[in-house]
């Protein structure tokens, strides 16, 4: 565990400019480092906006494994969407041109920059993928496929009419409404020696499977992977309604005919499955498992099939983590020349990190590598089974590369960050949470900060709710973006409480039947934690924030006392009222937190519901809610608008009608940050802020037995159920 030291901070005198939401939406954004065959230079694109020109701009470079220089390959890059080496040479790349609805497929000579068109897709593709086989080169990519299996077409007859008519639940999806058409996965066999001739045509995999792949709605090259002859898919259970279950399969399939292989783990009751991938020689398949289906967070588990000649699984092995290995790993790869060793990526106590797991080792434990801040992505140099790409970033800088050597067990910086500020900004806090378990939070400073001023404090909610604050990039919510923020700037912090990844399997479980219990604890006694342990946080001066279920939290603050030592708050996309879940899309979400559906288990919807504290709001309030929200609809937000006018608490409603869960327009995100900053700042520096009282009078006696009973006859109270905690 690890404490930050106030005299770190303290060494930054130089006065420095600090850094803005323009600064953060204009920064360049750069992609995943990928290596070319002999492992001596890497690809990736690098895009800009511009509030001048109200457009992208994008180049397409490339950055040398040996020195770390870079150059520009495609000065505008702006229509080339996802980038894969052919895999025939060390300079030919292949990239989706999106300049129109039709993508079409082009290469790219990186040594003297000429382009090519290959092939022209019959509609819009994704998520491209290449592989070099005995017979030529494969090319994989996703799309939209009609009902007859077809690429769907951009010119496809419109109805007459818009009605959408549905007999069963699952009706749409994140942010968009279901129809007959699903994604699938589309390939081809381009000739080896020059690419121009085709030798096997464009074909849908999935044709006639009944099945859906990539999983929606954040559809991932990780759901597919190919070999040789066949190819590997993760798709939803088809024999399951995806609202109420989280279970997928894995699929091999043959590229030139119908046999098809279910997996031994299919229909063994399991959840979610992910991040199938070949072992170099094809004949292992390993991915990620979760064992309870309708648990969308429940821990990954690492799984590894046999397979035959023909491609039929004849053996699994399901890797039995040691007692000690309580984390999930999100990614799983191989070792290049060694099918015993995996790799594996994952959140680690608020940072995603790189282990290693010997499938030969009777313990079963990964070994977690020696990497900086979080990873992004982690790439194999092929001239080297030695050497890794990492492509990296932390809070306080955006992607970086680094090379990672297997051997010393340490990381060399090969590209700097594209945006970033100074690392003594960011410090890490532990303290003793509501099950007298260490929770863990970070700490942010404004760039100029002095520690013998007073500054206001963004008390920052995260989502998820089994989600976490880690030490990476956000082009969203940028801790450093509020910390600078106003005149003089604020502290930022952000507590990973009960419920939170990466702290293990438990802590993460137990926020189960519980979401304003120990969360709302766990943040009550960390507020009180630094307010005592940081004397530049004028408590006088706090604020509060929160999005998605960090929304809920803020709403559930609202109701609470807590909720009058701020001087103001903000619900993004958050819950009013979680009887509401259930008119969410993933019904499986709401049935395992609440402990079953609406009409098994009503109680557990009732029990933490912010609605039945509204009586008792009156912190200056600001509500963020956005049309195409499907996960909480927009409704939610303007309950909460209408109790706050109602209540005549100073509030203002900002909508999108554009925008989903997320704000992701450029144009967009700066509109709901300055607007959301001007009602925090006017608020945190005004005397005649409503109901805001002392710290020290509303919880002076901030101990887990007294949260407890306020939490308790806050809930017996409500007015609709009596609950025991």
């Amino acid at each position: 565990m690890r404490s930050f030291i106030l005299c770190v901070i303290s060494t930054v005198a130089a006065v420095v400019s600090a850094f803005s939401y323009d600064d953060l939406l204009t920064a360049p954004r750069r992609s995943s480092g990928l290596p070319n065959k002999d492992g001596t230079s890497a690809a990736f694109t690098e895009s800009t906006y511009s509030f001048t020109s109200h457009a992208w701009n994008a180049s397409l470079k490339l950055v040398s494994l040996e020195t770390g220089d870079t150059k520009e390959v495609m000065a505008d890059a702006v229509d080339v969407g996802d980038i894969a080496w052919a895999g025939i040479d060390a300079h030919t790349l292949l990239y989706l041109n999106q300049s129109s609805p039709y993508t079409a497929l082009w290469s790219l000579n990186t040594n003297n920059g000429k382009t090519k068109a290959l092939y022209s897709f019959p509609g819009s593709v994704s998520l491209l993928k290449t592989r070099v086989t005995p017979t030529g080169v494969r090319v994989v990519v996703s799309g939209w496929a009609s009902p007859d299996g077809s690429l769907l077409s951009p010119n496809a007859p419109a109805k007459p009419d818009s009605g959408l008519l549905y007999d069963t639940i699952f009706v749409r999806h994140w942010d968009y409404w279901l129809t007959e058409n699903r994604k699938s996965v589309f390939g081809l066999l381009l000739s080896e020696k020059d690419l121009s001739s085709i030798k096997e045509p464009l074909t849908n995999y999935l044709k006639g499977l009944g099945i859906e792949s990539p999983i929606m709605p954040f559809p991932s090259a990780s759901d597919f992977d190919l070999h040789d002859d066949i190819l590997v898919v993760n798709a939803k259970a088809p024999d399951l309604n995806p609202a109420n279950n989280t279970a997928t399969y894995f699929y091999v399939l043959n590229y030139t005919s119908s046999n098809t292989f279910d997996l031994p783990l299919n229909k063994a009751g399991y959840g979610a499955c992910s991040s199938p991938v070949f072992a170099p020689n094809g004949k292992k398949i390993a991915g990620l498992v979760q064992l309870e289906n309708g648990y969308e967070s429940d821990q990954n588990i690492v799984f590894v099939y046999e397979l035959a000649a023909d491609g039929t699984a004849t053996s699994t092995n399901n890797v039995t983590y040691g007692k000690t290995f309580d984390r999930s790993p999100s990614s799983v790869f191989w070792s290049p020349h060694d099918d015993n060793i995996l790799y594996l990526t994952g959140e680690d106590i608020g940072r995603e990190v790189l282990w290693t797991l010997d499938l030969k080792d009777p313990s079963g434990i990964p070994v977690v590598l020696n990497t900086t801040h979080s990873i992004e992505s982690a790439e194999f140099i092929e001239r080297s089974s030695a050497k890794l790409l990492l492509s990296n970033s932390g809070i306080a800088k955006s992607t970086y590369f680094e090379i990672f050597d297997m051997k010393t067990n340490s990381t060399t910086l090969l590209l700097d960050a594209s945006a970033s500020v100074n690392e003594n900004q960011v410090g890490e806090f532990w303290f003793k949470g509501s099950r007298d378990v260490q929770v863990h939070g970070f700490i942010i400073y404004p760039s100029n900060f002095d520690p013998s001023k007073k500054y206001p404090l963004a008390f920052l909610i995260h989502g998820g709710p089994q989600s976490a604050w880690t030490d990476a990039w956000s082009t969203r919510w940028n801790p450093i973006v509020w910390a600078d923020n106003g005149n003089d700037g604020y502290v930022v912090v952000t507590i990973n409480p009960t419920g939170s990844t990466s702290y293990g399997k438990d802590f993460t479980d137990k926020i189960q039947n519980a979401w304003g219990l120990y969360p709302y604890i766990d943040l009550v006694l960390g507020l009180q934690y630094v307010t005592k342990t940081y004397s530049f946080i004028d408590t006088e001066r706090m604020i509060a924030a929160g999005a998605s279920y960090g929304g809920y939290m803020v709403n559930w603050i609202q109701g609470s006392a807590l909720g009058r030592v701020f001087k103001a708050l903000v619900t993004h996309d958050g819950v009013f009222s979680t009887l509401n879940q259930y008119a969410s899309e993933e019904l499986y979400f709401p049935i395992h937190d609440f402990g079953g559906s609406f009409l098994q288990n009503t109680r557990g919807y009732y029990k933490f519901n912010p609605m039945n504290r509204m009586y008792h709001w009156a912190t200056p309030h600001f509500i963020v809610h956005n049309a195409k929200d499907y996960r909480l609809p927009e409704s939610e937000g303007l309950l909460a608008f209408n109790v706050l006018q109602e209540l005549g608490v100073p509030s203002k409603l900002l909508h999108f009608p554009d925008e989903n869960h997320w704000v992701l327009k450029p144009e967009n995100s700066r509109r709901w940050h300055k607007e959301i900053f001007e009602f925090i700042n006017h608020w945190s520096g005004s005397s005649s802020a409503r109901s805001t009282q002392r710290w020290e009078t509303v919880l002076g006696k901030t101990s887990t037995a007294a949260l407890l009973d306020e939490i308790a006859e806050s809930v017996r109270g409500d007015g609709y159920v009596t609950a025991d905690l």
